[in-house]
């Protein structure tokens, strides 16, 4: 007589078995499916909201920074030269504050309405209301700390009202400066990113220029562009060119090394099967390989980018009379502090604004790994 034990695995081995592992699975794929689209529309239907605390706290802060400005008196130990510069800033930050404040309320009754607006704004606040709440919160602190009861004394430290005034005051010579630093930056990483990606293609893709490229590159390439500017602007005809090498070299490093590293972690399978269908070597080269490092190629131009600034600002305070590193050193020569910090604020701004476009760019261009890796 046949035991139970023996007769379970011929019962899961029939095609009755198999037809029944196979429902089985096939049924799970429709729950997981089934609770996957359900997910999707109530993050679509209902989506997520940003607490009501925090959106009221962000706008009585922002309202809390005009009282304090308009109400509280600036401290009497402030220098004259602060005191105006102060004194002709404070109405536009008021106004600022209370138009922050006014937004924020703004958008909050929008995120209670139906419809397209309402789940922009319930977006918005989800995403911004705690940098919202931060950054009056900070704003407050700085005013407190500076033009209020000076624990934080001039030149060095200043109030931010210094700092609105001084942006405006200097917005024609800045608007120059910033067009030449991007002018400037722009032809210098061009240049790095086509000779980076040109060396780490080729050092990735042929073994005996690896050999003898790899060993110079990871030598030379570290050396920081600060070291090169004794040879550079002896080597280099105008001072101009030689901030641009500069910069490029600081671009060409990390663009080559990361490109490299992206050619030789392509799978091997992805080349083979590509052979097999005919594929030559440019195809392989430019269709296959390049494609499939481009996520490490971005990671070298992220890095790269940072880099670039540091080169920027070194090059233009070595030989080129323009550009915000220009500005800075201009101003810091004659301790004019509010305006030294206003250059700083500027490339900040400028330095975000480009790192945010790159972001951009490469979420577009890699949008087809969204649903590979963990955005």
């Amino acid at each position: 007589m046949t035991s139970q034990v023996e007769v379970a695995p011929a019962l899961a081995n029939s095609p009755a078995g198999v037809d029944a592992r196979d429902e089985n699975d096939a049924g799970s794929a429709r729950i997981a499916l089934r609770h996957r689209v359900g997910e999707a529309l109530s993050r679509s239907t209902q989506p997520v909201r940003a607490g009501a605390v925090l959106i009221a706290a962000g706008a009585i802060a922002w309202l809390a920074l005009a009282a304090v400005i308009v109400f509280v008196p600036d401290s009497s130990a402030l220098p004259q030269r602060d005191a105006g510069y102060i004194e002709r800033a404070t109405p536009f930050v008021v106004v600022a504050a209370l138009v922050l404040a006014a937004i924020t309320v703004a958008l909050w009754v929008a995120s209670a309405t139906r419809g397209r607006v309402g789940r922009w704004a319930t977006q918005r606040l989800a995403h911004g209301a705690a940098w919202n709440f931060g950054a009056a919160v900070w704003l407050l602190f700085w005013e407190l700390t500076t033009a209020k009861t000076m624990i934080f004394a001039p030149p060095y430290l200043v109030a931010p009202q210094e700092i609105v005034e001084r942006l405006w005051d200097s917005r024609l010579i800045l608007a120059e400066s910033v067009g030449n630093s991007l002018l400037l930056l722009a032809v210098g990483f061009v240049v790095g990113l086509i000779a980076g990606l040109a060396t780490g293609i080729t050092i990735g893709w042929f073994k005996a220029v690896n050999y003898w490229v790899h060993p110079i590159l990871i030598f030379i390439g570290p050396i920081p562009a600060l070291a090169w500017v004794p040879i550079v602007f002896v080597l280099v005809p105008t001072a101009y060119l030689g901030a641009v090498f500069m910069i490029a070299l600081s671009v060409w490093f990390p663009i080559s090394v990361l490109t490299r590293a992206g050619i030789l972690s392509v799978p091997r399978s992805y080349f083979d099967v590509a052979q097999t269908l005919g594929a030559k070597g440019p195809f392989l080269v430019f269709r296959i390989g390049l494609p499939a490092a481009l996520p490490s190629i971005f990671t070298g131009a992220f890095m790269a980018l940072g880099a670039s600034f540091a080169a920027l600002v070194v090059a233009e305070n070595f030989g080129v009379n323009a550009g915000l590193g220009w500005f800075l050193n201009w101003k810091k020569s004659f301790g004019d502090f509010p305006g030294l910090y206003a250059g700083i604020v500027l490339l900040v701004l400028v330095c975000g604004l480009l790192l945010t476009a790159l972001f951009k760019v490469r979420n577009y261009v890699l949008r087809w790994e969204k649903e590979l890796t963990r955005w």
